[in-house]
């Protein structure tokens, strides 16, 4: 049997953890190209996309000024914005793969079909498959392209959008080439999503496909074959061993060839307390999509630990509306098999990872949150971060808590952060020096030990420095994280000072003043000041005038001076009577010229 199989350019797809690719096509026995057509260009608006009907092409583009339009579908399943359109024809029956390696951004790539051709318009596109990231030789720093293939019919027109993630922009480049099939290929009319089951449950994965002869179907799992075939799935009871990345592989035969493609990726994922949109992602930035939410149960009343919910009388005596209680006590269980990282992602609790995983929880109410990685089976470090207003970049994140090898050397993390339940919370597992497999993360909300708003631990002292010496406020309080600290010197902001500890260097009489500190967290808040004073010493000298000893002093405004003196160098020193208000004179006083007297002056 001859076997087309089909690349793009210089793109390796094989299904193996050691180049961690997940298959959408296989590798090219037989490549069929007819070169690219001239005139093939992408188009910001659906109206205006011109038509291809080559078996290959590369397009090359910016997207920097392209939109994003009413009724437009997300591209990738993810939210883009930048979106460039292409149609494209199919000569003859055969697969199909679109790729933008070489684009100088993260995209995002579908393709779509209309069912009828009347259809015409954005809300009519049927989506046959979608992407976005190939890990193609995933190697730190490398950018997040796509790839898609599909099974397609002569003489049908396909809709290939490509977008920017979140909104980027750059370079485009979209290239596709064409294998000729023996037989018509099915169309993927639907592949199930992403989605969290309960450990035990019984679990049907179903792919519809156009009826078509001469067709045979693999069910694969983290890009290997499991040996199940049809267009079916069933696990009569879900293990953490069947959680992973899916794909439906489709092979097409007639003779003595055949051509192979495969559906859109889907993930299976547990969520202990049956949360089935609650998803732990690859990127940070798609996390907002699948929170872990807590629930009270509604009509509920917390008592310490305890949940105590409100029953309501129906009309029949009955109870109604008792609500689910959930995100007090659970799991979330995944696999990393496909996980990666990004060059500009913190190194979580400074360790070297590579294969992240980000999960959002939002407790159902205040409280303290412990979170472990027993049961995962790899070497997991485990960071809590926030965030205020929205997520838009790894910049937004505000580390709470981490930890590497809580429970030993090489084994899970324990973390453990007081919450509330009015801010959203990102948890991040990693694995150290990359490694991958199933991780759980257990979470545990204690509502007897609440958060507490900021309090003083102490009254701030009035400080009094010399001028050249380096000055380190530090605010006392104690509070709940995330703290939020701001400085202000004589009631004016002092810009870019957030920290606990406010820090001046080689101080003069300037910078005396009253410093004081707002420390803020969800719960209250809390102000003090600092006074701060920075004085010159002067330089004193003692001079003999006739039989008459005299002390002088050059003084400055505002400094308050003392005279002190003793007949010991080291103790017994008595200050004069009275302190003299600097006004930028020089101060003289006759001294004693009997025995040994030492004289000092004390300045404030």
């Amino acid at each position: 049997m001859q076997t087309l199989e089909l690349t793009v350019g210089n793109l390796s797809c094989l299904g193996s953890r050691v180049s961690r690719v997940l298959v959408i096509a296989t590798r090219l026995a037989l490549f069929l190209s007819v070169g690219v057509a001239s005139g093939q260009s992408l188009q910001d608006f659906f109206t205006n996309r011109v038509t291809a009907t080559t078996y290959s092409g590369d397009i090359t583009i910016n997207n920097a000024a392209a939109t994003f339009e009413l009724n437009e579908p997300k591209h990738g399943g993810k939210t883009g914005g930048r979106s460039l359109w292409i149609s494209w024809i199919a000569p003859v029956d055969g697969v199909v793969i679109f790729d933008t390696s070489g684009s100088t951004f993260d995209t995002l790539l579908s393709a779509y079909y209309f069912q009828t051709p009347s259809d015409t318009t954005l809300d009519k596109l049927k989506e046959l498959v979608r992407n976005d990231d190939t890990p193609i030789n995933p190697t730190p720093g490398a950018l997040k392209t796509s790839l898609i293939s599909f099974g397609a019919q002569a003489g049908k027109r396909y809709e290939i959008a490509v977008d920017g993630y979140k909104g980027e922009a750059g370079i485009v480049r979209l290239r596709w080439s064409f294998a000729i099939a023996p037989a018509t290929p099915p169309i993927v009319l639907s592949t199930p999503n992403s989605q969290a089951l309960k450990l035990g449950d019984p679990v049907t994965l179903s792919v519809a496909l156009t009826p078509e002869p001469n067709v045979s179907l693999q069910w694969r799992f983290n890009g290997e074959s499991i040996g199940q075939t049809g267009n079916t799935l069933i696990y009569t009871s879900l293990q953490a061993s069947n959680l992973g990345t899916y794909t439906l592989r489709v092979e097409v035969e007639a003779g003595n060839v055949q051509v192979r493609y495969e559906t859109s990726p889907f993930e299976l994922q547990v969520n202990s307390e049956g949360q089935t949109n609650a998803l732990a992602q690859d990127k940070l930035l798609d996390s907002p999509d699948s929170p872990l939410l807590g629930d009270s149960g509604g009509s509920s009343l917390q008592v310490g630990g305890l949940v105590i919910r409100t029953l309501t009388a129906g009309g029949g005596g009955g109870v109604q509306n008792l609500g689910v209680v959930r995100g007090y006590n659970g799991s979330q269980i995944f696999n990393t098999f496909y996980a990666t990282a990004d060059p500009s992602e913190p190194a979580h609790c400074g360790v070297v990872g590579g294969s992240s995983y980000w999960l959002i929880y939002q407790p159902p109410s205040n409280g303290t949150l412990t979170l472990n990685t027993v049961g995962s089976t790899y070497d997991t470090v485990i960071e809590t971060y926030t965030y205020n207003g929205a997520l838009t970049s790894y910049q937004d994140l505000i580390s709470l808590a981490c930890n590497n090898d809580g429970f030993g050397s090489n084994g899970p993390s324990r973390v453990q952060i007081p919450v509330v339940k009015s801010r959203q919370y990102i948890i991040s597992v990693d694995g150290v020096n990359a490694a991958y497999g199933t991780a759980w993360v257990n979470y545990n909300l204690n509502t007897n030990a609440l958060p507490q708003p900021p309090t003083l631990t102490s009254t701030p002292q009035p400080r009094t420095v010399a001028a050249g010496s380096t000055v380190i406020l530090t605010a006392p309080v104690t509070g709940s994280v995330p703290l939020a600290f701001v400085w202000r010197k004589d009631n004016v902001p002092m810009l870019g000072q957030t920290a606990a500890a406010l820090t001046l260097l080689n101080v003069t009489n300037t910078h005396s003043g009253n410093y004081s500190f707002t420390v803020t967290n969800d719960l209250g808040s809390v102000s003090s000041t600092f006074a701060l004073k920075v004085v010159v010493p002067p330089r004193c000298r003692l001079t003999r005038i006739s039989n008459t000893t005299q002390l002088s002093y050059p003084t400055l405004e505002g400094q308050i001076y003392t005279v002190e003196e003793s007949t010991n160098l080291l103790s017994g020193w008595t200050a004069w009577p009275g302190s003299f208000l600097g006004n930028g004179l020089t101060n003289y006083f006759n001294v004693s010229s009997l025995g040994t007297k030492f004289y000092r002056v004390r300045v404030e």
